[in-house]
């Protein structure tokens, strides 16, 4: 099993990322997307692998505001730039772009319809050109009304019918939901990459962000508990995540986490994550 973590597209932390043993490290869609050439170059100049990047995409990809040419010119950008950095995956979170809002209502099997299309479409030409896999993200009720459980990234990369379109397990979403672990192991055909984190630290630290890779030291008392980085002293033990996600097959795993000083949580996770390897 190979360990990594989320970086945005700081290059200070990848540097310091490769420094402390990580094995690659996971960046963000849009910010390469969007960034000056001269940065991406710097990014590569680290010679750190970057196997994965999260964030996706910020525009709607259900609903009337679906802007398919958009969309297109987004992925030219982000496919051309994933496939000079040697990205291999990329992640299909995005609550924002796929959930269902008020102003437009429509039944969740609407809903994921239209994401099977934007998935069949718009995103697996670009898949099989660059040979980028999508790793569709499950995310909790709480951040997303569409794909909750990792039963549901499945049913859609199902649908979608591609070698191309395959299932994250993230640990946080997982554990909130009450979602079995242990049922990783047997989903080896579509599981292609995880994210971990402690998705039980104690309430004292706060609450749970909508988005990692942030300090924010308010976040909405609404959204649930904070996820944090692994440690040593965590009663979360790590093994009953990445074991089932060896018997699956998946090859590595990122930790995405909500920061609190990343030199101390990258350096701490590393020390507990080695040891799973």
């Amino acid at each position: 099993m190979k360990f990594g973590v989320c970086i945005g597209t700081n290059v200070e932390n990848m540097r310091y990322a490769k420094s402390l043993g990580y094995d690659y490290v996971e960046v963000h869609c849009q910010e390469i997307a969007n960034k000056l050439i001269e940065h991406i170059e710097a990014m590569k100049a680290v010679c750190m692998p970057i196997l994965a990047a999260n964030c996706f995409i910020g525009m709607r990809v259900i609903g009337r505001e679906r802007d398919d040419a958009a969309i297109t010119e987004y992925f030219g950008r982000l496919f051309d730039r994933a496939a000079y950095l040697g990205i291999k995956y990329l992640v299909f979170g995005s609550s924002q772009a796929r959930r269902i809002v008020d102003d437009e209502p429509m039944s969740v099997p609407e809903a994921r319809a239209q994401i099977v299309d934007f998935l069949k479409n718009l995103v697996v030409p670009f898949s099989e050109k660059y040979g980028i896999v999508i790793a569709i993200e499950p995310l909790r009720p709480q951040e997303c009304n569409v794909i909750n459980t990792v039963a549901d990234g499945v049913e859609i990369a199902r649908a979608v019918d591609s070698p191309y379109v395959r299932v994250l397990a993230d640990v946080a979403h997982m554990y909130t939901q009450g979602e079995s672990l242990e049922s990783l192991a047997s989903l080896g055909e579509w599981l292609v990459h995880a994210h971990t984190s402690n998705p039980a630290p104690d309430p004292a630290l706060g609450e749970w962000l909508v988005h990692a890779h942030t300090s924010n030291p308010a976040p909405d008392p609404a959204l649930g508990k904070k996820r944090i980085y692994p440690t040593a002293a965590d009663e979360f033990d790590q093994r009953s995540f990445i074991e089932p996600l060896k018997r699956a097959g998946v090859e590595q795993c990122s930790i995405e986490a909500d920061v609190i000083d990343f030199k101390t949580d990258a350096k701490n996770a590393y020390e507990v994550l080695k040891e799973l390897r």
